[in-house]
């Protein structure tokens, strides 16, 4: 960046407001800039502990940080969640999929799924998310790949994106004469409660 850009610009205007002895915390997944922009050392953020990473998981899948009120579904999601490794939007990912199928076979059905083999150095893809994508009904799979001429970080209106899914003719009829925004807005919410979108952090009207 040009030090007299505007994107330099929005970038310093929270530090020209900031109290002093006030301080900044970068995130990022990227080495190369925390080796730019730290004076001191990085923290490198670890995995989950087990039982934490098993509560996220089944706070999304069955809204209970525990399996009490599904026992049958206890082992096999605690081994969905040991191939999670910690790794907490897998876990998120994974539990939005499995929300509301009580269903054993269903679990079982990720489990043993072939995709968990898939080497992550080769397809740049989490295994959990590739199964997530993977898992989701046709007419959702269509509706999110259409956000692919989204750029990187793009922040978006839901009520816009589902006009533009209607324009291209994604929704799929049904038996109930429900208006086509309502059945966009149907297939919005089922990608968000996926984790394939969620909320902007600067504008919470907003998604990426």
């Amino acid at each position: 960046w040009n030090e007299n850009s505007h994107e330099w610009d929005t970038l310093c205007m929270p530090m020209r407001a900031g109290a002093p002895g006030s301080k900044l915390i970068v995130t990022t997944r990227n080495e190369g800039v925390a080796a730019v922009t730290r004076t001191c050392p990085a923290y490198p953020l670890g995995e989950l502990s087990n039982n934490d990473c098993l509560s996220l998981f089944t706070q999304q899948a069955l809204r209970t940080r525990n399996f009490d009120a599904h026992p049958h579904l206890k082992e096999v999601g605690e081994e969905i969640v040991r191939r999670c490794k910690g790794l907490p939007l897998a876990a998120k990912a994974l539990g939005g999929m499995l929300r509301n199928q009580l269903s054993r076979d269903a679990w079982a059905n990720i489990l043993t799924s072939r995709i968990w083999e898939l080497p992550e150095d080769k397809s740049h893809i989490l295994p959990a998310l590739m199964l997530s994508y993977h898992h989701l009904p046709s007419h959702l799979k269509q509706c999110f790949a259409y956000c692919s001429m989204f750029p990187k970080d793009y922040e978006f209106d839901k009520d816009a994106l589902v006009l533009l899914w209607i324009a291209e003719g994604f929704l799929q009829k049904t038996k109930e004469a429900a208006r086509p925004e309502d059945l966009g807005s149907k297939y919005f919410d089922d990608l968000f409660s996926r984790s394939f979108f969620q909320h902007s952090s600067q504008d919470s009207s907003q998604y990426v």
